[in-house]
């Protein structure tokens, strides 16, 4: 019998070079890094494995109310006066597409975090559409941002057909979470991620990083065939093109 090899995060490499687009490394603000500590022993961590830069991604959405531009500035500004790390870091966000998400984007003196000027990263619930999905993508462009979609591949209301429509809208673009394809969100999210993958639906990658001690683990233990891991090279190419932290 033959059998197809298979590698983990680290083994193939991935991290190194890494421009991480989606991150939650930015502590006591989400449900991500709670500690200083913790966010500086996750960062000397990422740098051990070669990532070179990174967009701090902290959610906003009504589960976290007092997270708009200004406060996570502060947070932000916090950190970056104490790490004394290689890594390029930036502060953007990952905002929901709930109720307390228009106001965010029409607040011109408070405006939102985007990445590298012009793209805004956007996820929705897992299990349902949020109200009026296609008027706020327009909404959305019509402020002059390109969208980012965060792990589609993660949403169960969403099929092929979904993402079929969704990938022929104009200025909006997928997001891998970087450990979907290997089965770390579970079996439906590997599948769909490996769809996605295959059919080159993905325009960037990104961690997702929660928690440096479950993420370590599965950077070492979860793994995914040699064919997958040189698709998301592409994609990792694409962060580094696209969304540069100078």
């Amino acid at each position: 019998m033959f059998f197809r090899r298979r590698y983990s995060i680290i083994e193939a490499g991935l991290l190194r070079g890494m421009t991480d687009i989606h991150s939650h490394l930015l502590y006591g603000v989400d449900d991500g890094v709670q500690t200083e500590e913790e966010t500086f022993a996750a960062l000397d961590y990422l740098e051990q494995q070669g990532v070179r830069a990174i967009y701090l991604t902290p959610h906003v959405m009504e589960n976290f109310p007092k997270n708009d531009s200004k406060t996570l500035k502060q947070h932000f500004e916090l950190l970056t006066n104490k790490y004394l790390g290689n890594i390029a870091l930036q502060l953007s966000a990952e905002y929901m597409l709930d109720s307390r998400f228009e106001p965010h984007l029409d607040n011109e003196e408070n405006q939102p975090l985007s990445i590298a000027g012009d793209y805004l990263l956007v996820e929705t619930s897992y299990i349902n559409p949020p109200l009026n999905f296609r008027e706020t993508i327009k909404k959305i462009k019509k402020k002059g941002y390109r969208i980012i979609l965060a792990h589609p591949e993660r949403y169960q209301y969403m099929d092929a057909t979904d993402y079929k429509k969704l990938k022929a809208e104009d200025f909006l673009y997928f997001q891998l979470n970087l450990l979907s394809p290997t089965g770390y969100y579970g079996r439906q999210v590997q599948e769909n991620a490996e769809y996605l993958l295959n059919n080159d639906f993905y325009t960037f990658t990104g961690t997702d990083i929660h928690s440096l001690e479950s993420h370590r683990q599965a950077f070492n233990h979860k793994s995914l065939t040699a064919k997958l891991a040189d698709k998301i090279n592409t994609l990792i190419e694409n962060n580094a093109t696209n969304t540069r932290i100078n």
